[in-house]
Order: C-alpha cells, then sequence, then structure tokens
C-alpha cells in the first residue's frame, strides 16, 4: 500500500531525495527516471513521483519528454558554456549592486554565510557532508547577491545556479588542484572593502575556473569512453 499524506508533502518529499541522489552523483547523468520503479522505492503512488519528477525537470536536473520518459540530465559542453556566460552576465551584475548598495545587515549576512561556508567543508567519501557543503556554499553565493535588492535579478541568478549545481557537485569530489577557500575569501574581503571592480572580478574567474575544470573532466572522460 501506498505511503498516505499530503500530495505536495509527498512529493515534496520524493523530489527533495531524488534532488540529493542526482547532485551526489549516486543517479548518475544520464540515467534514466522510471515512474514505476520510483513509485516501489519510495511506497507512493504514480502521480507523486510524477510530480516530483516535473520539479526536477524544472529545477534543470531532469528531462522529460512524451514517450521518452524521464532522465537526469546529461552533461555537455556547450550547455555549461551557456550557464557559464549566463551566471558571468548576471551574478556579476548582481554583485556589483550588492556593493553598491548593500547595507550593514547584507555585510553581517555575508560574514556570517561565509563562517558556516568555511565550517562546513566536505569529508571525502561523506556523500552527507557534500550536501551541507553544497547548501552552505549556496547560502554564501546569495548572501553576496541579495544585497542588490532585486527579486527578479536574484531569480534569474538563482535558476542559473542550480542549473550549475550539477556540474559543480560531479566535479567536486574529482577536483584537487585549486583553492577554493581563497577564492571565496578573495571575494567576500573585496567585496565587503566595496572595492567593486576587484570583487567582480575575482566572482568571475571563481565561476570561470569551474566550468574551465569541468570541462578538462569532461573531456577526459569523453575520451575514456572513445
Amino acid at each position: 500500500m501506498s505511503r498516505r499524506g499530503d500530495f505536495d508533502t509527498l512529493s515534496l518529499d520524493v523530489f527533495s531525495q531524488l534532488r540529493s541522489d542526482i547532485l551526489s552523483g549516486r543517479i548518475p547523468p544520464g540515467e534514466r527516471l522510471k515512474p514505476t520503479h520510483l513509485r516501489e522505492r519510495f511506497d507512493v503512488s504514480v502521480g507523486v513521483v510524477r510530480e516530483a519528477l516535473t520539479r526536477l525537470t524544472e529545477q534543470n536536473l531532469a528531462t522529460g519528454e512524451y514517450n521518452k520518459g524521464f532522465r537526469v540530465v546529461s552533461l555537455t559542453y556547450p550547455e555549461l558554456v551557456s550557464i557559464t556566460a549566463a551566471r558571468v552576465l548576471n551574478e556579476c551584475a548582481a554583485l556589483r549592486t550588492a556593493i553598491e548598495i548593500g547595507d550593514l545587515t547584507w555585510e553581517t549576512n555575508v560574514v556570517a554565510a561565509h563562517h558556516r561556508m568555511t565550517a562546513s567543508t566536505p569529508t571525502p567519501g561523506d556523500p552527507a557532508s557534500y550536501d551541507v557543503f553544497a547548501e552552505a556554499h549556496k547560502n554564501f553565493h546569495f548572501a553576496l547577491l541579495d544585497g542588490c535588492q532585486n527579486p527578479y535579478m536574484i531569480d534569474i541568478c538563482s535558476r542559473l545556479f542550480a542549473a550549475s549545481e550539477i556540474y559543480r557537485r560531479w566535479s567536486a569530489p574529482q577536483i584537487k588542484h585549486r583553492n577554493a577557500a581563497a577564492e571565496h575569501l578573495a571575494i567576500m574581503e573585496s567585496s565587503l572593502a566595496r572595492n567593486a571592480d576587484d570583487a567582480v572580478e575575482h566572482y568571475r574567474q571563481h565561476i570561470q575556473l569551474t566550468s574551465d575544470l569541468i570541462e578538462e573532466l569532461l573531456q577526459s572522460q569523453d575520451a575514456g569512453e572513445s
């Protein structure tokens, strides 16, 4: 018998678990998401599963096609380039505005978010710790951007960040040769110093370096499969 409960609550629960599985790599890119199998796994109705899958497509974590069903998104270099370009354009604009008009509360929130992020360093081999860090990492970025005080701009940034997150989460355990902590610190310090040009450049380099490192991994993967 399927689990009983509010439809929206159950679908959100299934969505949250699937989202975590996808971002952690427990369900790999390109994997089919079969409603009948997921119904059995979560002991819910197919309707609940389909609603959860629809939510995943809205966050660009899955694709759905008529008569083809749902799949976890595949990671491709052209899409990565497009997402990166859009993130640089929008997030850097939001950060520049935040630096111009952000108040003391904004500064306090940025410092607090940075502290929580540095205290949440993931442990290799512990998927749960990557989930915790991912949330703290996102909160730091948006503590910076929220200072722009433009909900429409933040919404765009949030959608783009979500689209890029599967790439970052997939690659993070494999990337060893970077100092992301130093990158985040440089972004924060230049932002709080109200040096918009330096802060935006540090932020741009941070996003671009992530993209470049992921590109290397994708090329290596393609070479291994050929």
